[in-house]
């Protein structure tokens, strides 16, 4: 065991592991950790992902079994089941996360990194504000850099003293949960079940969504995510309620997992003196349907490469560490701020209403497909929006549909002024002017319900 590492990274996830692949392969010392074993590594359940994710990730993409049978057609589905909008697609692939995770630390440790699982991280050690070494129930693990990846634990945050930029913990509005299962199909016909080959979204539904895959190798994924607020149902109970109500979903249950992920925007900033953060515990999940996949590739690739020219130049200040920011924020953060604006939106949004915007177009085939993507449309929605406000100008949900466009396209101006580099005062007037304005955001969103 080496005295110290160039990078200790806590969780081994996808996006740990991307990490810890592109810091070995560029002769780095990387040390990962994480509380499971190799094998239990990502969760018992099949996601979709997008397939660009994996090219703008430089992660080969996956083939079978780490990948099921081509979705044959992908429907959203309004929450009074009478609209339904074609998606492509083509854009995305189901994938074993179990059999990716098990393929990336693969590479990292092909690669040179180090694993050790099994391992209690209990926070970080701070020297003149600066992370110098990641805590153990093992000991104490020195490094030059360390890199949070251990999802909504976030382990290494709750240790930073004030003034670090990255929150120590996030809101309980902040996620959703989630619980999902692979069954095996019965055979059966079943009554409302989806097609073989089918991918079905149910959306706006407890301000979150559901799905159902039938695929064509005999499986049966189903799972739902649930605000996490006071009053909300047992996302298990749903997909329970499901699998009694559709008879061609099986008995026999091949794998499932649950619990809490983040949907809003990503952090204002994912570095600090001597820290990165990726994957959920920075908030790369999609906002509205909160798959966290392609995020986590994508953000463990662009960590990597902004680490790498750092530790070469010998400073992990966050301002040698900033470019990530940059970089992220310019190719995906920047959506998935404005998405937030939609989540929020919809989450106070009555089931009515928001099955009545899908009836009328106002939310429409490529507004969904952007969003799946990680993509806002604005024009697009700004002049269906006019179109429909000539016949019904006053309509209070109308209004604030308008309102929030408005909110989305400060959204996008802000994140279009992300700073290009670290001076402490000019980012903090930026992280105050993100915060005053999703403030108005949220105030928007709740006059929903007014």
């Amino acid at each position: 065991m080496k005295d110290s590492y160039d990078a200790v990274v806590v969780g081994a996830g996808c996006s740990g592991a991307v990490f810890a692949a592109g810091l070995a392969e560029r002769g780095f010392s990387v040390l990962l950790l994480d509380r499971r074993r190799s094998e239990e590594l990502g969760q018992d359940s099949f996601d979709l992902v997008e397939t660009q994710a994996f090219e703008a990730s430089g992660v080969t993409p996956p083939s079978p079994p780490e990948s099921r049978p081509a979705i044959e057609a992908m429907e959203v589905v309004s929450p009074d089941t009478s609209t339904r909008l074609s998606i492509d697609s083509d854009s995305f692939v189901v994938v074993d996360r179990r059999a990716l995770a098990a393929r990336l630390l693969r590479r990292a440790t092909d690669a040179g990194a180090e694993f050790r699982g099994q391992v209690i991280v209990t926070g970080a050690e701070i020297e003149r504000g600066r992370l110098v070494a990641v805590s153990t129930d093992r000991g104490s693990y020195r490094c030059t850099l360390a890199v949070s990846a251990s999802g909504l634990d976030r382990v290494l945050c709750r240790d930073l003293p004030g003034g670090m930029g990255i929150p120590r913990r996030l809101r309980a509005t902040d996620h959703m949960s989630l619980y999902s299962e692979t069954r095996e199909v019965s055979g059966e016909g079943g009554t409302g079940a989806p097609r073989s080959g089918l991918f079905e979204y149910h959306v706006g539904r407890f301000g979150g969504y559901s799905w159902a895959h039938r695929s064509g190798d005999g499986l049966f994924d189903l799972g739902t995510a649930v605000q996490d607020i006071t009053g909300s149902p047992d996302p298990r109970e749903i997909a329970l309620g499901y699998v009694r109500s559709n008879t061609a979903v099986g008995e026999k249950v091949i794998g499932r997992a649950g619990g809490r992920i983040p949907t809003r925007r990503p952090l204002n900033t994912m570095v600090a003196n001597g820290l990165m953060v990726v994957g959920d515990a920075a908030c790369q999940a999609m906002p509205i349907i909160g798959r966290g996949v392609g995020g986590a590739l994508l953000g463990g690739r662009l960590a990597a490469d902004a680490a790498a020219a750092a530790l070469r130049a010998g400073d992990v200040g966050s301002a040698a560490l900033w470019p990530y920011n940059v970089e992220y924020m310019r190719t995906r953060g920047t959506h998935l701020a404005a998405l937030d604006c939609l989540r929020l939106l919809m989450q106070m949004m009555p089931e009515k209403e928001f099955s009545w915007s899908m009836a009328r177009g106002i939310i429409d085939e490529q507004d969904v497909a952007g969003a799946m993507a990680g993509r806002v449309e604005l024009p697009g929605i700004q002049f269906k929006l006019k179109k429909t406000l000539k016949g019904l100008r006053g309509m209070p949900l109308l209004v604030r549909y308008e309102s929030m466009m408005r909110q989305i396209q400060k959204v996008l101006e802000l994140y279009g002024q992300y700073p290009k580099g670290y001076e402490a005062p000019d980012f903090a007037e930026w992280s105050q002017q993100a915060e005053f304005l999703f403030e108005d955001v949220e105030r928007v969103a709740r006059g929903v319900r007014e």
